[in-house]
């Protein structure tokens, strides 16, 4: 029922993005950012770091950037709730650092505390309808400083990720006299 319902919502975007935004063929990425906009309903349509106003007009345009809140290099996540749409410029600016990190950096600690309330709220409303807001899960991200990712996240990965690989190689010869393993 939940793959049906997420396949029913992706299939309007679709169509809604043909009709309203006028993209002849959507693709994964655009239906992506349509839903990243809409997440910004309850914060007015304003980009989550800038508070700055996304006009509907140019959202799927070179202006308006997918950007990672946590960095790739810092913790390799490329999930929905580790992504927001913001200005091309800002996402220039923000560089490899975490959301949080970025607005006490630029922006000082007073904007650091109005961008807490205004999470909390996204987050809050979320609470209160399923359809609304930011998840949990996006709200952490968006208030992790680098410092409580770690060193060495994406290495750990790795050498986990080889040892998994390892021992199902290992399973898999259990059963079978050919098992070829490929990057």
């Amino acid at each position: 029922s939940n793959i049906n319902a997420a396949k029913t919502k992706h299939d309007a975007i679709f169509k809604l993005l043909q009709n309203e935004f006028g993209v002849k063929n959507p693709t994964r990425n655009d239906i992506i950012r349509y839903r990243l906009y809409e997440e910004l309903k309850h914060n007015g349509y304003k980009d989550l770091y800038t508070n700055t106003y996304i006009p509907r007009e140019i959202l799927f345009s070179k202006q308006i950037d997918i950007d990672h809140i946590i960095p790739q290099s810092k913790l390799f996540d490329d999930s929905f709730s580790n992504k927001t749409v913001v200005f091309r410029h800002t996402n220039l600016d923000k560089g490899n650092k975490t959301a949080f990190d970025y607005i006490e950096s630029k922006f000082g600690a007073d904007q650091l505390e109005d961008f807490k309330v205004r999470m909390d709220a996204l987050f809050q409303s979320n609470v209160k309808n399923k359809e609304e807001g930011i998840s949990k899960t996006k709200f952490q991200k968006l208030l992790k400083q680098e410092t409580e990712i770690g060193d060495g996240f994406i290495e750990r990965d790795l050498r986990n990720t080889q040892y998994i690989a390892k021992k199902a190689k290992e399973i898999l010869l259990g059963i079978t006299n050919y098992v070829t393993p490929t990057s």
